[in-house]
């Protein structure tokens, strides 16, 4: 936005959702992404034919998906003893032994939250390209918006990939129906999310909350930096901006266009994320060191923690496999653990160097904190496959929970942290050769 400019029309300009910088509303040409000039966040990126692309392929995963979760996934074979399970049976094999918590965070993130994040995909696309005007789609594209990260097909499938591996040279393994379905739901499922135009969905569907209202022009200090300076609040679900004066008017502030709940900073987002961090530190300790799963080989019990079974792939030549495991269960956990912790510091003592890299570091905590799930996939899969009687049983053990909780409380961390917090502690403007028109950013 130019310095000189002492008037804002709040639909002629945009925030940075990870800065709260007060940005021209541009659009990037085809194969172009718009990014923030100061925390480098992307903005936007066009994609050609998003509806049709997008009902499309959210099309294709809703018809795989019976046949990936329900139809046999892979038969593994020991010594003529067959045993096979779906996917469907093997979010169920927690509950069998007894870990109901795990058991529900596995049957949510692998079979309902991708269910339910392709069907909303699938009505509002539809919608908007059958024309549609209907109340219901602004917040089925909003839910749509909440459980995209804890639908985790994708972490799945590598926990299939993982399990394959480990019991390649224990058991012959027979790949089924639905081993085949599931890779091809997985590909869809990843193609209808990269495939989605947010900006222009929420476009199309603008009018559906929003009574027609003249332009909001109101004046401003000249040369501010930040959509707060410049009275405008963020809608963090549809990216519309508003004027905080219009949104004063109201006991409880929702977006216009999409329902969210609406403010300028998330309340008490210090204290939750502290909270959640000191939680998941807590739970790392039982998590790493109580044992994981149990194996029973001819009817003699041995338990492994998390580091025990990296530890076997390593020593089996499975460099890559024991790689994946160390990152996506240790190093993951405790770089968001103490990445977080970093981050609340900073704005606890008015750390105002190195924002942008600090930044980076907290949407990729924000990206990798879903994959931490993988081992409990992995368990899951061995203790419903893994059933051969006296000859060899994989059973789950209690580090299980722990670990789970480890995970929760770090992605909830972050979801519970208003990022643009960081920002805020810096005090100094510096001019900014990256910021269009003169306009100064903070170093």
């Amino acid at each position: 936005m130019s310095a000189e400019n002492n008037t804002i029309n709040s639909d002629q300009v945009s925030v940075c959702p990870g800065c709260d910088l007060l940005l021209d509303k541009i659009k990037p040409t085809p194969d172009h992404t718009a990014v923030c000039p100061r925390c480098l966040c992307r903005l936007h990126r066009e994609h050609p034919n998003s509806v049709q692309r997008t009902m499309a392929l959210a099309a294709t995963g809703m018809l795989l998906y019976l046949p990936a979760n329900f139809y046999p996934l892979l038969t593994f074979n020991v010594l003529g003893i067959d045993a096979s399970s779906s996917l469907f049976t093997s979010t169920l094999s927690m509950f069998d032994q007894g870990q109901h918590f795990v058991g529900l965070i596995v049957i949510l993130t692998g079979f309902v939250f991708p269910l339910l994040t392709l069907s909303l995909l699938f009505w509002v696309s539809a919608g908007l390209l059958m024309g549609w005007k209907a109340r219901w789609m602004p917040d089925f594209l909003r839910w749509h918006h909440h459980l995209t990260e804890w639908a985790m097909t994708d972490v799945y499938l590598i926990g299939v990939f993982i399990t394959i591996i480990k019991m390649s040279h224990m058991a012959e393994i027979q790949f089924d129906v639905g081993f085949f379905c599931f890779i091809g739901l997985v590909m869809t499922t990843v193609a209808a999310q990269a495939s989605i135009d947010k900006a222009l969905f929420w476009q199309q569907m603008k009018g559906d909350r929003e009574d027609p209202r003249e332009e909001k022009i109101f004046p401003v200090p000249t040369s501010v930096l930040t959509g707060r300076e410049a009275g405008l609040v963020l809608c963090h679900t549809c990216h519309k901006t508003m004027p905080v004066s219009e949104l004063a008017r109201e006991n409880n502030p929702e977006c216009p266009r999409c329902g969210e709940s609406m403010h300028q900073r998330k309340h008490n987002s210090i204290g939750r994320s502290w909270a959640l961090v000191i939680t998941a530190a807590i739970l790392t300790l039982p998590a790493n060191l109580l044992p994981i799963m149990e194996v029973e080989y001819f009817g003699q019990p041995e338990a492994s923690t998390i580091m025990d079974g990296i530890i076997y792939f390593f020593q089996e030549g499975s460099y890559g496999i024991g790689a994946i495991i160390l990152t996506a269960s240790i190093l993951v956990p405790l770089f968001k653990i103490s990445g977080m912790t970093l981050i609340l510091l900073s704005i606890r003592f008015h750390w105002t160097s190195w924002l942008r890299h600090k930044a980076f570091m907290f949407r990729f905590i924000e990206f990798v904190g879903r994959w931490s799930m993988l081992d409990i996939f992995v368990i899951a899969l061995l203790c419903a496959l893994v059933q051969f009687g006296y000859l060899s049983t994989i059973n789950v053990a209690q580090a299980a929970f722990y670990f789970t909780g480890v995970v929760l409380s770090t992605m909830f961390s972050a979801i519970s942290f208003d990022r643009r917090l960081l920002w805020d502690t810096a005090t100094t403007r510096t001019p900014c050769k990256d910021l269009p028109n003169g306009t100064t950013c903070t170093s």
